[in-house]
């Protein structure tokens, strides 16, 4: 931290006093900062209510839901998503990826029961792993 910075953090007693007569007002650049704060909270607030919405929609149109059925396995997997999947850009798009091909390999799967009990247990060893690392965010 250079010398310039920490003389920013110090609040001179001047600063005080106008700030005491005329009180505190942000500055344009300081204005538009806010402004654009509060429209890319809006924005991810939006987009949050409509992924929640779009994952009320439970069914066997997702893997382990067909696999597994609702059931803590299936929940930890759903946390883990909107815990940490839903965080990064990476994540949305790999959301995105999987709701547009997962009905499809699910109705292909329902075909082949065989499939199904086969992809049970490296789901359930899947969950075990985004329970814990949900266990470990929760703390």
């Amino acid at each position: 931290m250079s010398a310039s910075e920490i003389a920013r953090l110090a609040y001179c007693e001047r600063q005080v006093a106008f700030d005491a007569a005329f009180g505190r007002r942000p500055t344009l650049h300081q204005r538009r900062a806010q402004e654009r704060g509060r429209g890319a909270h809006e924005e991810f607030y939006r987009e949050s209510r409509r992924i929640a919405k779009a994952s009320e929609r439970k069914g066997r149109c997702f893997v382990a839901t067909l696999a597994l059925g609702d059931c803590p396995e299936t929940r930890a997997l759903r946390a883990f998503r909107d815990l940490h999947l839903r965080r990064s850009v990476a994540g949305r798009w790999l959301i995105a990826v999987y709701y547009r091909f997962s009905p499809h390999l699910c109705r292909w799967m329902e075909t082949r029961p065989t499939l199904v009990r086969a992809s049970r247990p490296p789901l359930r060893a899947l969950a075990r792993v985004a329970a814990a690392l949900v266990d470990r965010t929760a703390r």
